[in-house]
């Protein structure tokens, strides 16, 4: 893996970094404007609110409203209390064990759990149809399900933990 060369200024740093956790986001399966409101979220010194996003990203006040309200139910960022302000300003959630237990709970389960009843739906129609081939498959489907059971537990457990 290659270094990346250094960064002449603060400006690029920033920019190389929002861009970096846009990157991330695309890869999560997120819009890259979740990474770009949580990067910028990241290189602020102080909270930010949607109107510090709209200005110093050019997005939509819907948009950034939006993002932020994803973020937020995804545990990544957090709402916080401003003395200057009565607008609702958000900061990073830096304790890992609340962020990852936010994004399983409200992104990854759900997702997992809905997907297991679907193949059982589709498996029991399968069956219903006698078409050997689709049982055949949803058999191996269950198979796996089984062997990759242990993983899912852990990922429940990363869910529960506090």
């Amino acid at each position: 893996m290659t270094e990346a060369p250094p960064i002449a200024n603060t400006q690029n740093l920033e920019d190389e970094t929002i861009a970096f956790w846009m990157e991330i986001a695309v890869t999560l399966g997120f819009p890259r404007s979740v990474g770009e409101v949580y990067g910028l979220i990241f290189i602020s010194e102080l909270p930010l609110n949607a109107d510090d996003i709209v200005s110093k990203r050019g997005m939509s006040r819907s948009g950034a409203g939006q993002t932020l309200k994803l973020l937020a139910d995804i545990g990544a960022i957090r709402t916080t209390l401003s003395s200057h302000s009565r607008k609702e300003h958000y900061e990073l959630q830096t304790d890992l064990g609340v962020l990852v237990r936010l994004f399983l709970n409200s992104r990854v389960l759900p997702r997992v759990e809905e997907l297991a009843r679907r193949q059982t739906t589709l498996a029991a129609q399968a069956s219903a149809t006698g078409n050997t081939h689709l049982i055949a498959r949803f058999n191996k489907v269950e198979r796996w399900q089984t062997k990759t059971a242990p993983l899912i537990a852990l990922v429940k457990s990363l869910a529960t933990t506090a």
